[in-house]
């Protein structure tokens, strides 16, 4: 299904939207990969980029923790 009005983009199935930004992801990490661009991952002590090679390089250092929410809200309008 195409969409060619904003009013027709609340009538597309959900599976059928995250199957193209599955396809699509799956692209641009083939397109990454290639390139040697490296994966960024963020780790406790800092953010890290790690190359096809596996060699991992320290981008920013600082302490990334994991934070806990004790409270979730939701605040609409």
């Amino acid at each position: 299904m195409t969409v060619k009005t904003l009013k027709d983009e609340d009538k597309l199935p959900i599976k059928q939207i995250i199957k193209a930004i599955n396809k699509k992801m799956a692209e641009v990490i083939r397109v990454v990969d290639a390139l040697n661009l490296g994966r960024t991952e963020v780790k406790p002590d800092g953010v890290y980029r790690t190359f096809n090679d596996g060699k991992p390089v320290l981008i920013a250092a600082g302490v990334f923790k994991k934070r806990r929410i004790p409270n979730k809200r939701i605040k609409l309008f």
